[in-house]
């Protein structure tokens, strides 16, 4: 259920930017190492999230003299309030924002604008996003290398468990690799774990629409579990990529 907590005050905006991750409408208020209070919608004077109580918790005690008022106004329906109803990720307690980037990529561009002020995690986060992003994607290019070797040298399915680890290590490291991405959904979809092959072509989908061989291959695993009604809608969401980019030729 999404709650609403109203904010009330003369420096209710100043002091929400401030404690928030971005200035757009998806905010995060984080602990100092990264670690999630609550994911929200901002749309002043509302903040809708989860967990209202929680986040009012944390907010107060960090409103010292400014004019601030935090008030759970009710169970929400947002759509009738903004127009629209937000989408909020899963975590768990303890977790940081960084770690959900390879359960749902591009997590941290919905929730963090890298170019406003302070606010509280910033730190971890621009390290994990600067300081580390080569080295990382490196490692990661370096996982897939390996588990590619280890597939093409492979005489059956059950010798593929060591590349289905590469590859998490890979997508762990960047988790918008693409090419791992893919390659964790075949050698799944050779194990014949085709639910667990689909889910994976799916977030592969979700992070780049218009990658074919997300769509051509989740034809082939629907259409291996019994499925020819998704099977035919993602040939056909293929086959129009394909056209697209041969008219782009």
């Amino acid at each position: 259920m999404t709650e609403v907590l109203l904010l009330k005050g003369n420096d209710a905006i100043d002091f929400i930017r401030a404690q928030s991750s971005s200035n757009n409408e998806y905010v995060a208020f984080l602990r100092p190492n990264a670690q999630i209070v609550c994911l929200a919608y901002y749309a002043p004077p509302y903040l809708f999230t989860k967990n209202a109580s929680k986040l009012k918790e944390h907010l107060e005690k960090f409103v010292i003299t400014e004019d601030v008022e935090l008030d759970i106004n009710c169970d929400a329906e947002p759509e009738s309030w903004i127009g629209k109803s937000p989408e909020f990720e899963d975590y768990e307690e303890g977790d940081k924002l960084i770690q959900l980037e390879s359960k749902y990529p591009g997590i941290l561009e919905k929730y963090v604008d890298f170019t406003k002020g302070c606010f509280p995690g910033q730190e971890p986060l621009s390290k994990f996003k600067n300081i580390g992003l080569k080295k990382r994607e490196q490692r990661s290019q370096e996982y897939l290398d390996q588990a590619l070797d280890i597939f093409a040298k492979s005489q059956s399915p059950s010798e593929l468990d060591p590349a289905l680890e590469l590859l998490r290590k890979a997508l762990k490291d960047n988790p918008r690799n693409e090419d791992a991405m893919e390659s964790l959904g075949v050698l799944l979809a050779k194990q014949e774990k085709f639910q667990e092959a689909i889910a994976v072509m799916h977030q592969l989908e979700l992070m780049n629409p218009e990658n074919q061989m997300a769509q051509m291959n989740l034809s082939i695993f629907y259409m291996k579990i019994g499925d020819k009604e998704k099977a035919e809608e993602h040939k056909a969401k293929g086959t129009v990529l394909q056209f697209d980019e041969a008219l782009k030729s």
